[in-house]
């Protein structure tokens, strides 16, 4: 009898955390990739964005567990007006830069989470996943409950994912090199 009474009282809490957790979808249409590249000795820059195809996070009490997002590639757009934007556009999907063809997906998942306070502040370690290739990545964020959103910039080293085109490791200052920091400033919305 004893033992039914342990096993009832182990299963009783393992479904009691378990149904505690709960999953939220992202909602890709109000969520938002802005994402910014300069050339390192020159006065041009180039911003825009990319969208979300899907994503969800992990919650236990209003604090995120986990959480795993994948980025349409396919839809990356810039800022810019001038008639060239195009040709721009073209060139980042192509191989020199995210491979879209070959990958139309980019992926982010959370593998750690620690919050600061109580204010929502949250340092995030996750893996990026883009052209194949994950590497570890940590950044800071902000969680708003009551717009049920996350806020956080972010900054990579291109040649980590192999996005080698007119980097400083591979050019001259003459070349015009691209610099190997991209800047993302990324808007998380859970709303319904």
């Amino acid at each position: 009898m004893k033992k039914y009474l342990i096993v009832a009282v182990i299963f009783f809490t393992c479904s009691t955390i378990l149904n505690a957790q709960e999953k939220i979808k992202l909602n890709t249409k109000k969520s938002t990739v802005t994402w910014e590249g300069s050339k390192l000795f020159g006065f041009g820059k180039h911003d825009g964005t990319v969208n979300f195809k899907e994503g969800e996070v992990s919650v236990i009490d209003s604090k995120i567990t986990k959480g795993s997002f994948v980025i349409d590639m396919t839809s990356i757009k810039s800022n810019e007006k001038e008639t060239w934007v195009y040709d721009l556009v073209e060139h980042l999907k192509h191989k020199d830069f995210f491979d879209v063809k070959n990958n139309p997906t980019a992926k982010i998942v959370f593998t750690n989470i620690k919050y600061i306070g109580n204010e929502g502040h949250m340092q995030i370690t996750a893996d990026l996943t883009i052209n194949k290739i994950t590497n570890s990545v940590f950044f800071s964020a902000k969680q708003n409950n009551e717009k049920k959103e996350i806020e956080t910039r972010l900054k990579i080293d291109r040649t980590d994912w192999n996005i080698t085109y007119k980097s400083q490791g591979k050019k001259t200052v003459k070349d015009q090199i691209i610099s190997d920091a991209i800047s993302f400033k990324v808007l998380l919305n859970f709303s319904k």
